[in-house]
């Protein structure tokens, strides 16, 4: 009962108890790059995380699984009223690492398509970077209307809910943005 009373023991047991539940998050600067291309028949997106990419290194250089899951939204900005959905698309790449052979599995949730290499580097753009993805058929949209992408990144260390702290430690997060009107 004395260790609850002194007060240096309860401010750490408080703290720690907070940290559980913080979210860490990216700064607005630090999220990363969002380009939205229009081709003659899709829509794409180039994403690209910032400073998030850093500690995804570090997990995996250490042997631990990492993940990023994308949530990619397009809506129709309205000017007096909530704005107008149109796609709503998930992507989840994991990267296994194999410290043995120092190598990295890639794997694409969505297709199921794997793939081994042996340059951390490409392992790391694989899980922080969308290049050219195609978002959805230029046809779907007015070219008079002004649209808005949001990209949101979640960066998960180790399996995905797979430990009993999945719950309550939440992944960091980036969110970038860009307004775009087709030509």
């Amino acid at each position: 009962m004395y260790w609850m009373r002194s007060g240096w023991v309860g401010t750490l047991l408080l703290m720690a108890g907070l940290l559980l539940f913080v979210r860490p998050a990216v700064a607005a600067d630090e999220a990363g790059s969002l380009q939205v291309r229009a081709d003659e028949q899709v829509v794409q997106c180039t994403a690209e995380l910032g400073t998030q990419s850093k500690a995804i290194a570090m997990a995996l250089k250490d042997g631990i699984d990492a993940a990023t899951t994308w949530h990619i939204q397009v809506a129709r900005v309205r000017e007096y009223w909530l704005n107008d959905g149109i796609a709503d698309i998930t992507v989840i790449r994991r990267v296994e690492p194999d410290l043995l052979s120092r190598s990295w599995q890639l794997v694409d949730d969505a297709s199921g398509i794997s793939q081994r290499v042996y340059n951390l580097d490409d392992a790391v753009r694989f899980l922080s970077r969308l290049e050219l993805f195609p978002v959805l058929d230029r046809s779907l949209l007015d070219s008079t209307m002004p649209y808005r992408m949001t990209v949101k990144v979640e960066v998960h260390h180790g399996e995905i809910k797979a430990a009993w702290w999945s719950s309550i430690w939440h992944p960091a997060q980036a969110i970038m943005q860009q307004d775009f009107k087709l030509q």
